[in-house]
């Protein structure tokens, strides 16, 4: 037995005995060639971080955007990637980051929603809005 031989036997390697890789890399080859035409369908792979990058929003906001289904996920050799062409059909949506701004008329619902929801302690303070907003008119008001 060689000393190398031994290194291996020592380390517990399931390939100690010399046994071939083949199942492994065959494995590996198929899927490279999976890869490879998911590439060329859509036009590339980008790992997570380099689709934040790309769209402005974190790594975990791109895995959210997978599970949510807005982006199509692809696992090859152990890594996860997304879609170039799905990318790129965001970026140019230009979504805008938080909630939508409300019209006029559902403005002005809240507002009388949230004027119904103030209690006798909060009129005395200057209703919803609060001491600070009061205090603010009186001060413009000077």
């Amino acid at each position: 037995m060689t000393i190398d031989s031994m290194m291996r036997d020592e380390l517990g390697s399931p390939y100690a005995d010399g046994a071939p890789r083949t199942a492994e890399r065959e494995q590996a080859r198929s899927e490279l060639d999976l890869m490879s035409d998911a590439m060329v369908e859509e036009r590339g792979l980008l790992n997570h971080a380099q689709a934040g990058l790309l769209l402005g929003v974190s790594v975990k906001r791109i895995g959210e955007l997978v599970r949510l289904g807005k982006l199509r996920r692809f696992d090859f050799l152990g890594r996860t990637y997304v879609s170039v062409r799905e990318v790129r059909e965001r970026y140019h949506q230009e979504l805008k980051a938080g909630r939508p701004k409300r019209g006029l008329a559902q403005s002005a619902v809240a507002s009388v929603k949230a004027a119904l929801k103030t209690d006798a302690a909060q009129a005395k303070l200057g209703g919803y809005a609060g001491p600070y907003e009061k205090a603010k008119r009186k001060r413009k008001a000077k």
